[in-house]
This record gives structure tokens, C-alpha cells and sequence, in this order.
């Protein structure tokens, strides 16, 4: 009985095998692995790099929060955290995600693109959450977490770290 077909009847079965079999049934997990990554290597690292982007820019908020809160309206905190984060998650998403298509200055340009707007978004959203709701800053500011990292795969994706003549694969047949 092959090792795949012995996995889905008996699953400690495999252990029985000798260990040719074994290796066999390592050698096809190691297989899926690989294609897993081949087909899903972008989205897979977006989501380790925007995890971190993430919780980079999450730590830098509730520091600068925290130290500036009494002193500084919240929009002036985001826009130095915006700053601070900005330069991190440019730098990692161009050399650890998406592949360099053309020159830094104007991927981060492209990139700014993307990320000024969720800025502008967020100084609006972060004030009036904080008077009309009991909320933290801190709550509020996870919550719109969830928003940025889906806009923001999609403005990287298709926009700021997009090939040079991309077309869209549906459309081409």
C-alpha cells in the first residue's frame, strides 16, 4: 500500500513502514512545501513583513502615544509615527516581498501613494473615535490596523511595487 494511500486509511501506519517509506512520504511533504511557497511566496511573506510593519508601527504609535499624548493632538503623533514606520515598511516590503522593478525614489514615491491617504484616513478616524466613543487610541488604532494591511497589500500589490507592464492574467487568455 503506498505511503499516501496508508496516511488516509491508518495515520500511525506510516510508522510501520520501513524507512525507505518513510523518506518517500518526507520527500512528498517536502514536495507540497515547496510548491505551497512557489505558488504562495508573496502572500505568504506580505503577511510575515506586514506582521511585523504591523506591529513595528503599532509599538511606535503606543510609545509615542504614551510619551505625547498630554502635549500633542493624536494626528501630530500619527504623522510622526507615519514617519518613523513609513521608511521600515518600505524598506521591507521592496527587498523581502516584492521584487525591485525600478528606482527607489520612485517606488517610495508610489508607495507613499498608497500610504498617504490611509494617513489622511486615519488623522480623521482617530480623533473622532477618541470623542465619540469610549475607545482607546489604542483600540482604535488595532481596529484600523485591519483596514490598512488589506488596503495596503492591494496598493503595493497593484500599484507601488507593480511590474513594469503588468497586465492582469484574467484579461489576457
Amino acid at each position: 500500500m503506498p505511503a499516501r494511500r496508508c496516511l488516509e486509511l491508518q495515520p500511525d501506519c506510516i510508522l510501520a513502514r520501513p524507512p525507505i517509506e518513510r523518506i518517500g512520504f518526507i520527500h512528498s511533504i517536502r514536495h507540497c512545501v515547496l510548491w505551497l511557497w512557489a505558488e504562495h511566496r508573496e502572500r505568504i511573506l506580505y503577511l510575515v513583513v506586514g506582521g511585523w510593519n504591523t506591529l513595528f508601527t503599532y509599538a511606535c504609535f503606543s510609545l509615542l502615544y504614551y510619551l505625547l499624548h498630554t502635549r500633542l493632538h493624536p494626528s501630530i503623533i500619527l504623522a510622526l509615527t507615519y514617519f518613523i514606520s513609513s521608511i521600515n515598511g518600505f524598506t521591507c516590503f521592496r527587498y523581502l516581498v516584492f521584487k525591485p522593478v525600478r528606482h527607489p525614489l520612485r517606488e517610495y514615491l508610489r508607495y507613499q501613494a498608497v500610504y498617504l491617504p490611509l494617513l489622511a484616513t486615519n488623522m480623521v478616524v482617530l480623533p473622532l473615535a477618541l470623542a465619540h466613543t469610549h475607545l482607546s487610541a489604542y483600540v482604535v488604532q488595532a481596529l484600523f490596523a485591519v483596514f490598512a494591511v488589506v488596503v495596503g497589500y492591494l496598493g503595493n500589490k497593484y500599484f507601488a511595487f507593480r511590474k513594469a507592464g503588468y497586465n492582469d492574467s484574467r484579461t489576457s487568455s
